[in-house]
């Protein structure tokens, strides 16, 4: 049985009260955390477990680059999703689904599973191929890859999906195709995280955008990146001709032009820029532009397939194209659309590739530390005519971002890099070989076309979601510590404009730490069933303290209050009353000496049934039918009768003379069955007491009704069967003082009603002051009549007086009433005293008064 908890009880709490565990929610960053790379997070609410992305960092090899996945239980983990696709948020996914015991479920974006598979493939081919045998260590083979992708559930943006009690709804983030950010609902709890994403509008994406407050309500939490602090960029299109004057450059002086990109994200924007500028520039035609990656062609198709889910420029370009495919009556035209590139030749590996004169090559990995892009980088870096144009994040660690402070010298670390591609194309030299250093004369130049929002886009992203709590990952420790404080200022900024303006609280955590936000939070439950036909209380009387009592069932995270009986109704559940017994033969103790423990140890107990009976029901007569009874026996065995008691109002023992035996009875529930192993511990006591044993020896058998002596034996008086009234006060206020220290007084004065005459006329207004005085010795009378009556029924005074600071309680002894206007406080003095009476039995008993 449950009570509902008043809203005014609970806004009492002070903030530096203790706070449940499960009303606070973690964060454990996993990876990514002051770092970019590897990316995992832990989010724990309410019981429940979510997992953000399972990267791996592309600047290290074996279990370094993984998330930190022996420092948390990942089979406790209820979801997994998956921001996109990229290696450093999603590359570990076939580790923890193959090698980990995590049992939960995995979800992301149609995209972004077509796109995984083939990536990830080409990831772990690659990587057995451009490993050492000393450095290889094989976290996943292709099989686990492919095994695990049944596993893995695809979801639509804009949809809500609720899984084992917790709502997820995607939202684009514009970072590279299918890339989502993610509202998840725990318990009414908000929050968003952004993963990697740009509010940026380019060729192909749409720009992520906030959540719409009116439909999902609050963000309790954000947790966004911070990849580039607070830097910003240059407007989009000045940074689109910084880059197509850098090729034009290298072009021009008969040179070559390298930009490491991933195979797919912003390569595919990088391609439309350039088949853009292609067509408008004729001259520049006969220039080829190679896409290289074994998984170019396949991914290419998913471009082609999810048009939907791109922004309006590439359905403009589609439905040109199909025009045109309509009219020339060519269907590939349809198929294909603004991914049919007619400047751009696709280039699976180095064997085939004619190195001779200018092009312009688009080669993966964009970090340069391994594939096509490293072997490009040292067969083409010696020639001042080439040049390398960096477009991409850069993470610290890799060669791209070694080669953007230009050295002179750079190692070369993939064999057969200058003599043509063959099988071996991508293998790095073996570590007892001695590394060769080749000299960099190519230009190098950074334009800034990452995915990723800049500094100035996400404070004012951050701005404006106004979650009170912001968690920033996915940045290296600078960025995350200047973008922070940032954040910081402008909240103090906001704060001393606006005291009342909601306050920010920035994490930027480590990773392994952990992050606890409490969130304390109302717990409501819904009424239904009978007790919805109870009016509630009255919220503006603060003497309207109705309880309502009954069953609190929780269904996820909701609750309801019903009665008993409404539980299969509303609840589909079912009741059942479990009926004990339990059968006791005592062969030495009495009744009367079972009675004397039991009221020792319970306080008094009621005696339900007393039957008497005649011996064998035979009087010494004869008969009505004149036929003479049996000859009589010298002694008759007069048999005890069945009696019946009740203790505590719950377990009924029923005793039977003859057969010495005790049966208990009572209904089975938590608190009836510690009472009735109380009853049996003392009768097993009793049992084999002295006073039992030397009771049994008696010769005779003689029945005797309240009685302290019995054939000789005499019981003690049993101090605790009639408690005194002056007893019971005192333990009264012991409970009172124990709970609310010595602020506990009595009241001398007892409340009696008089009614003074109010319908006075001008000339008995003269006479007010006579009847003033007659009123006071009518209500001193009436005060020492009560005071009297009360003392009858051994009251011994008319309250009790309770302070607690500056409220006052008064309760009043005769029917337990209690005066106080704080509810709270009223509250609590009727809980304890309830607690005092079912402990100390009925304080007062009511004696009867001789009629004068």
């Amino acid at each position: 049985m449950a009570t509902k908890r008043k809203a005014a009880a609970m806004a009492t709490a002070e903030d530096d009260d203790p706070v449940d565990p499960s009303d606070e929610l973690v964060f454990i960053g996993l990876g990514g955390c002051q770092e970019v790379g590897r990316s995992c997070h832990i989010l724990q609410y309410k019981g429940k477990t979510v997992m953000l992305d399972a990267g791996m960092h592309t600047g290290r090899e074996g279990m370094s680059a993984m998330p930190y996945f022996d420092d948390f239980d990942l089979s406790t983990v209820d979801i997994l999703l998956i921001s996109h696709f990229h290696l450093d948020h999603a590359a570990a996914l076939p580790y923890v689904l193959a090698k980990t015991d995590f049992r939960g479920r995995v979800f992301m974006t149609h995209p972004t599973k077509a796109i995984y598979k083939w990536l990830i493939q080409d990831s772990v081919r690659v990587s057995n191929t451009s490993s050492t045998s000393d450095q290889r260590t094989s976290l996943y083979t292709e099989a686990d890859h492919i095994n695990t992708l049944p596993q893995i559930e695809t979801i639509d943006f804009y949809t809500t999906h609720t899984v084992s009690g917790v709502r997820i709804t995607p939202y684009p983030a514009g970072h590279v195709l299918g890339a989502a950010m993610f509202l998840i609902n725990i318990a009414g709890l908000n929050i968003f995280f952004t993963a990697d994403y740009s509010r940026e509008q380019d060729r192909h994406l749409v720009a992520a955008e906030v959540p719409n407050k009116t439909t999902v309500g609050k963000i309790d939490v954000l947790i966004t990146e911070s990849t580039f602090g607070i830097s910003n960029a240059p407007p989009r299109a000045e940074r689109e001709a910084g880059l197509l004057k850098g090729v034009s450059n290298i072009i021009n002086r008969g040179g070559k032009v390298l930009m490491p990109v991933f195979a797919l994200g912003r390569a595919q924007e990088l391609l439309l820029i350039l088949e853009d500028y292609w067509q408008r520039h004729p001259e520049l035609q006969k220039i080829p532009i190679y896409y290289t990656g074994n998984t170019a062609r396949k991914c290419m198709v998913v471009y082609q397939t999810y048009i939907n889910a791109m922004n309006d420029n590439i359905k403009r370009i589609f439905r040109e194209r199909m025009a045109e495919a309509e009219a020339a009556g060519n269907a590939k035209g349809v198929s294909a659309g603004p991914w049919d590139f007619r400047f751009v030749r696709s280039l699976r590996n180095l064997d085939r590739f004619d190195d001779v004169g200018g092009c312009v090559m688009l080669a993966s990995p964009g970090m340069l530390q391994s594939g096509m892009s490293r072997v490009l980088l040292e067969r083409w870096a010696p020639d001042p005519r080439n040049g390398v144009l960096m477009t991409g994040y850069n993470v610290e660690g890799t060669m791209a971002r070694t080669i953007l402070s230009e050295p002179e010298m750079i190692p070369a670390i993939m064999s057969g890099g200058h003599a043509g591609a063959g099988q071996n194309m991508g293998r790095k030299v073996r570590d007892d070989d001695a590394a060769v250093m080749i000299p960099r004369r190519c230009t190098v130049e950074e334009f800034q076309f990452a995915a990723h929002v800049t500094g100035v886009e996400n404070v004012e992203f951050i701005e404006q979601v106004a979650s009170p709590h912001v968690i920033l990952v996915h940045g290296e420790r600078s960025q995350a510590a200047r973008l922070r404080s940032r954040l910081l200022d402008l909240n103090s900024r906001r704060l001393a404009s606006n005291p009342k303006a909601h306050q920010t609280k920035v994490y930027s955590p480590e990773n392994g730490a952990e992050v606890k936000i409490p969130f304390r939070k109302d717990k409501i439950a819904k009424v239904v069933g009978k007790l919805a036909q109870i009016p509630p209380p009255n919220s503006a009387d603060s003497d309207d303290s109705r309880v309502v009592s009954g069953v609190l069932v929780q269904n996820g995270f909701k609750l309801s209050l019903m009665a008993p009986e409404d539980l299969r109704e509303y609840a589909g559940l079912t009741t059942t009353t479990i009926l004990c017994r339990q059968h006791i033969t005592l062969a030495t103790a009495g009744i009367e000496l079972i009675r004397w423990a039991l009221e020792g140890t319970f306080g008094s107990i009621e005696e339900t049934s007393h039957v008497k009976s005649e011996a064998n029901g035979h009087t010494g007569q004869n008969r009505s039918n004149g036929v003479k009874d049996e000859e009589e026996a010298d002694e008759e065995i007069v048999p005890e009768p069945q009696r019946t008691f009740l203790i505590m109002g719950c377990v009924a023992l029923k005793w039977s003379g003859r057969e010495k035996q005790i049966e208990l009875e009572w209904e089975g529930n938590t608190m009836n069955d510690g009472i009735a192993d109380a009853v049996m511990a003392v009768l097993m006591t009793v049992e084999s007491s002295p006073a039992a044993v030397k009771y049994s020896s008696s010769k005779s058998s003689h029945h005797h009704h309240h009685v302290h002596e019995q054939n000789g034996i005499s019981f003690p008086h049993n101090e605790h069967k009639n408690i005194s009234s002056d007893d019971r006060f005192s333990r009264l206020c012991m409970f009172l003082e124990e709970q609310f220290g010595d602020h506990v007084a009595p009241i001398e004065t007892p409340k009696v009603s008089v009614q003074p005459d109010t319908k006075g006329t001008p000339a008995a207004d003269a006479e007010v002051k006579e009847e003033q005085s007659d009123e006071e010795i009518d209500i001193e009378s009436a005060q020492a009549a009560e005071r009297a009556r009360l003392a009858a029924m051994g009251i011994p005074v008319p309250g009790l007086e309770i302070r607690v600071d500056k409220n006052v309680a008064k309760l009043w002894l005769e029917h337990l009433d209690v005066e106080c206007g704080n509810a709270v406080l009223r509250d609590r003095v009727k809980a304890v005293v309830e607690r005092a009476v079912e402990t100390v039995a009925p304080l007062w008993a009511v004696r009867e008064q001789v009629k004068v």
